[in-house]
């Protein structure tokens, strides 16, 4: 069964999990995504994986356990807007 996605973003069947990696042209730029990401997650209770350096970010989102789907799918979503 193919699990719903939001644009830009990878669906990755194992483990059950969306993937995005956000490139910037400063670590300025970076921080400040963080920073609004991390808000986000206080605002809805998930807490993505991240991975970073001075000039990307790379989030997974994973499926099941307390997220559900459209959970999942909005914060996706929410973290787009945020660069």
């Amino acid at each position: 069964m193919e699990m719903p996605s939001a644009d830009g973003w990878e669906d990755v069947a194992h483990p059950p999990s969306l993937f995005r990696r956000y490139s910037f042209s400063s670590y300025r730029e970076t921080r400040a995504f963080l920073d609004r990401l991390a808000e986000l997650s206080a605002h809805t209770g998930l807490y993505p994986d991240l991975g970073f350096g001075t000039k990307h970010v790379n989030v997974t989102i994973h499926r099941g356990g307390d997220a559900d789907g459209a959970a999942v799918i909005d914060f996706a979503e929410r973290a787009a807007t945020l660069v």
